[in-house]
C-alpha cells in the first residue's frame, strides 16, 4: 500500500504508524488484477456518528491510473458502505484539483459542504465534499463511463 500511495501522489501520504489503525479499525477496499494489489482506499467512521464515514485516501498505482479502476474502485465501496448502512461519505479535496473535484462531484454526486481556508497549513485549502448514500443510487446503469477496462480478479474488502 506504501508503494501505490507514493507511486499516486509522488510522496507518502501513509505511513507504516497510520496503516495500523487504518487497518485495525478503518475499512479498506481493495483493487486486485493479476494476484497484485493495483489500488486501495481506505474509509473511517466519524467518531459521534456511526452512520457517517470520511474517505482517508483512495489511489490507484501509476500504470493503472486513467482506465477506469479508481472510478469502479470508489463505486464498489460506496456501495458496499450504503449497503452496510451508512448513510453519508465525507471527503476533503484540493480546490485547484479539476480532474479529482469531476469525478467526485459531476460522476458520483458528491457536494460541497463547506470550504475550509488553510486546512492543511497555511494557504492549503480544502473543499470539505459530501455524498448522501440514502438518496445515491450505485451501479454501472446509472454510472456508464464508470466502467473500467478488463481486471481479472476484481475488488476485495479488508
Amino acid at each position: 500500500m506504501l508503494e501505490i500511495d507514493y507511486d499516486a501522489f509522488d510522496e507518502n501520504l501513509l505511513s507504516n504508524w497510520s496503516l495500523v489503525p487504518y487497518l485495525r479499525y478503518g475499512h479498506i477496499f481493495g483493487l486486485f488484477a493479476c494476484n497484485s494489489l493495483k489500488g486501495f482506499a481506505i474509509f473511517m467512521k466519524e467518531w459521534d456518528n456511526p452512520k457517517f464515514a470520511y474517505l482517508v485516501e483512495i489511489a490507484i498505482e501509476k500504470e493503472s491510473q486513467e482506465k477506469g479502476y479508481g472510478c469502479h474502485l470508489l463505486l464498489k465501496s460506496l456501495a458496499h458502505l450504503k449497503n452496510n448502512g451508512l448513510s453519508s461519505v465525507f471527503l476533503t479535496v484540493d480546490p485547484n484539483n479539476l480532474r479529482a473535484r469531476h469525478i467526485y462531484c459531476d460522476k458520483f454526486g458528491f457536494k460541497l459542504a463547506e470550504y475550509r481556508k488553510n486546512e492543511y497549513g497555511q494557504g492549503r485549502d480544502r473543499m470539505f465534499l459530501q455524498l448522501n448514500l440514502e438518496n445515491w443510487t450505485p451501479g454501472f446503469s446509472e454510472h456508464t463511463s464508470l466502467e473500467p477496462e478488463p481486471l481479472g480478479e476484481g475488488f476485495m474488502e479488508e
